[in-house]
């Protein structure tokens, strides 16, 4: 072809063709990487890859399956979610992390911070305010827990607290109308519900408290009555000092409950597990988690029972508190990111969507939780099922602990010690305490 004799619209066309090629060419080169499909570009103009975060939890993988398929279709990540046994949850945990196969995303229970928080990546700086956290968005004991060295480590999607669970059966035939709001009333209505034979054995028991053996949760329990009564429990390092006058006074009135000696006396060592103690009507009131709903319906489907707010004894610890203070034992678990984690940012990211009001609204209804958060609890707080808890979680407390596991066998051994006799009750506050550091 002779590019002399060709027209000027000609030799146009073919220098466009000729600039096509060679954009195609440097894009199959890659030296274009910008137009090629699946890719992203990151700081400093870099190419990588679609992220993936492995994210751990201890709810069934259907809980999230609808919020994780949202929010991947719109952040353009992938997320793999696998479902941890809660008891074997920590274990797991620092297995994976120290072979680097652990997760983005994880979940952690509100005590394992000081034990664990080298292990994970705080929220980044500028990204929620520690006055927020504390103020506006979750309830207070949250910002007490997550945060530490003046970061904030982890968030969280519920709350737990302590309730009193009561047979209605027993209190109608027995015409006691409310359940107790005081442990003063706690004690009298026990001590009329709780049945003797001649002999002083307990044929059926007004309430399940002053073990440890037999009570789910009973450290909870008493850590519960030292908030109530004042105790510090531990100081901010983590070492106990419960040792005093306010800490002898909530161990002496749990453990009264399993002395035959006393007044009140209505549990002992030779009565069932307390959940089917309960669940067989062969106790009146047990002390519970949310979670215990499931537990005694399993159990008895047809047990009339109901659900009051933990008993309280309205003493004033600090100035400025109001007249009838409440307190309540929180127990929770938060989403945090792994130290480990190619994209702490992405799985932050994540976090944040969870745990916002209308996301966090679709877990807690799927799971039956209630709420940490300040906007649901207004919201929910008149629910049938959970509205105990809902209200209970504004005023949920919890105490410093750098070995949550070594210090629930602390208490509860200290439980056993003075009700089987081998300690007095100083001795056995003075050897505990010697023993959380």
């Amino acid at each position: 072809m002779d590019l002399k004799n060709l027209t000027k619209q000609q030799k146009i066309l073919f220098g466009v063709v000729g600039i096509i090629v060679i954009f195609a060419i440097l894009v199959i080169l890659g030296i274009i990487p910008g137009l090629r499909k699946n890719s992203n570009i990151g700081p400093g103009g870099s190419s990588t890859p679609e992220a993936t975060l492995e994210f751990w939890g201890i709810d069934k993988r259907e809980v999230f399956s609808s919020l994780i398929d949202a929010y991947q279709n719109t952040a353009g990540i992938k997320i793999n979610y696998t479902q941890i046994n809660p008891n074997t949850y920590e274990e797991d945990l620092i297995d994976a992390l120290a072979s680097q196969r652990g997760p983005d995303v994880l979940m952690i229970n509100h005590n394992w911070l000081r034990k664990h928080y080298e292990k994970l990546y705080p929220i980044p700086s500028g990204t929620l305010s520690i006055e927020d956290l504390k103020n506006n968005i979750f309830v207070e004991t949250v910002a007490k827990d997550m945060v530490l060295q003046n970061k904030i480590w982890g968030l969280p999607l519920w709350m737990d607290t302590l309730a009193l669970y009561y047979n209605k059966d027993i209190f109608n035939n027995a015409s006691i109308a409310l359940p107790p709001a005081t442990w003063q009333e706690f004690q009298n209505i026990s001590r009329s519900l709780t049945e003797k034979s001649i002999t002083g054995e307990i044929q059926r028991a007004g309430a399940a408290i002053g073990t440890s053996a037999n009570i789910d949760d009973s450290a909870d329990i008493l850590a519960l009555l030292m908030l109530q009564t004042c105790s510090t429990i531990t100081d901010a390092t983590g070492k106990a000092i419960f040792n005093d006058d306010l800490g002898k006074q909530a161990v002496s009135f749990y453990t009264s409950f399993a002395n035959p000696a006393s007044l009140y006396y209505s549990w002992n060592n030779n009565m069932p597990e307390s959940v089917s103690a309960f669940s067989q009507g062969k106790v009146a009131m047990i002390f519970g988690y949310n979670s215990l709903r499931a537990e005694i319906e399993k159990k008895n489907p047809y047990l009339n029972y109901g659900i009051a707010n933990m008993p309280q004894s309205f003493k004033q610890c600090y100035p400025g508190e109001p007249d009838k203070p409440y307190r309540n034992y929180a127990d929770y678990w938060v989403l945090a990111v792994s130290a480990t984690s190619k994209n702490p940012i992405p799985a932050w990211n994540l976090i944040f969507h969870l745990v916002d009001s209308e996301q966090a609204k679709q877990y807690l209804t799927a799971t039956g939780k209630a709420p940490a958060s300040r906007v649901l609890i207004s919201a929910m707080q008149k629910d049938e099922k959970i509205g105990v808890f809902v209200k209970q979680a504004s005023t949920a407390k919890s105490w410093v602990q750098n070995d949550p596991e070594k210090n629930t066998a602390v208490f509860k051994n200290m439980i056993e010690s003075i009700v089987r006799g081998y300690l007095s009750l100083d001795n056995a506050l003075t050897q505990s305490a010697e023993l959380i550091r």
